[in-house]
């Protein structure tokens, strides 16, 4: 198509509104190999912390991308945008359709550009609580997940209203997240005390994965959990465990 051979339209895809509400906008890197064959390509969205760093995510992923010939796709989700600058995290209740925002990214991207229609997902720190509750929700749409060092969990229990809605009595759907490899990582020094949203205890972050760990392991669910020493509350270091842990997933996947 014409409109792919605009230089804004290869390689470093500088952020572009989202149509279905321009509040709201997206970052991508399209490797090289797209132009060099005519399959669709994996998808991998990366999604930002509390600092909003989506561009800066999705630039740590282009060595990435080149190596796996996939697409990058970074939302931003401003503060301010939709009320609570922390709603989408999406912790209950929705205020505002984060997962559904972010769904619609996707398939204006996939307008552009030729993508597999499930895609790879990252969050790190309040991208990492979005991530996990987006699979609840969506676990159909997700190859698999790699969940960055969240400051809270919604645990897959009876009495988390996330986890209802997304139909926890439903086996198929918990059969659905059972084909979804989970990767939970984490800095060995990333012991901020916080208040999980389940139980009204104080835990660190390494305590709040763990806890995830288990409920997952206790559905069936495939989950790795991984620390990495000497780092703290930083995604960038995190990077590279969960880009190993992703492009062992995708090798599998392209057999």
């Amino acid at each position: 198509m014409r409109h792919l051979q605009k230089r804004y339209f290869k390689g470093l895809v500088p952020f572009t509104a989202c149509k279905a509400d321009p509040r709201f906008s997206y970052c991508a890197y399209v490797p090289e190999c797209y132009w060099q064959d005519n399959k669709a390509l994996p998808l991998l969205v990366v999604v930002h912390g509390s600092a909003r760093t989506a561009e800066s995510f999705r630039d740590r992923f282009i060595e990435f991308a080149e190596e796996q010939g996939c697409v990058i796709l970074a939302p931003l989700f401003p503060v301010g945008a939709a009320g609570d600058a922390d709603g989408y995290k999406l912790q209950p209740p929705l205020a505002f359709r984060y997962d559904k925002l972010l769904l619609q990214m996707v398939s204006e991207l996939g307008e552009q550009y030729r993508l597999e229609p499930c895609f790879y997902l990252f969050g790190f720190s309040g991208g990492a609580q979005f991530a996990h509750r987006f699979l609840y929700l969506y676990p159909s749409r997700i190859k698999a997940i790699s969940i960055a060092a969240p400051g809270s969990v919604s645990l897959p229990v009876k009495d988390d209203s996330l986890w209802c809605s997304a139909g926890d009595t439903d086996s198929s759907h918990i059969d659905k997240l059972r084909r979804v490899p989970v990767h939970l990582i984490i800095g060995e020094d990333d012991d901020l005390s916080l208040l999980s949203l389940n139980e009204p205890i104080r835990l660190d972050r390494k305590e709040i994965l763990k806890r995830l760990q288990i409920h997952l392991d206790s559905l069936g669910i495939d989950v790795r959990y991984e620390t990495i020493p000497e780092v703290a509350h930083d995604g960038f270091s995190l990077i590279p465990g969960c880009q190993s842990f992703l492009s062992n997933v995708m090798r599998r996947n392209d057999r």
